[in-house]
């Protein structure tokens, strides 16, 4: 049988108090099983510490744009693909489109 009008008003407002003994579904009564912990994967040999950040920038940009040609219809990829590129241009340099034309035709091939 369902709760009468009064009986849900109480339990709305012990709730919005604090006052959890009378709710059903609330997430601090129900008890959620434990989530099992995953076991901690070992580095693969030779993939250890990044000590060159633009060069697995460079080396990402351009296993992201295979993956986007192989998957053009991939929006999320196309926009980390382009988040990435306008990362590894340079900032506040004159010559830095003469930096990026190797990459770019590279990548364009």
């Amino acid at each position: 049988m369902a709760d009468s009008e009064a009986v849900r008003s109480r339990r709305k407002r012990a709730h919005a108090s604090g006052d959890h003994s009378l709710c059903r579904r609330c997430p601090a009564v129900v008890k959620a099983p434990p989530v099992a912990r995953l076991p901690d994967l070992p580095v693969p040999a030779g993939r250890g510490e990044v000590t060159d950040a633009a060069a697995e920038l460079r080396q990402l940009a351009h296993r992201m744009a295979e993956a986007h040609r192989a998957d053009p219809s991939n929006a999320i990829l196309g926009a980390e693909l382009r988040k990435t590129l306008l990362e590894l241009m340079p900032k506040g340099r004159p010559d830095a489109d003469a930096d990026l034309t190797g990459l770019l035709a590279t990548l364009q091939a």
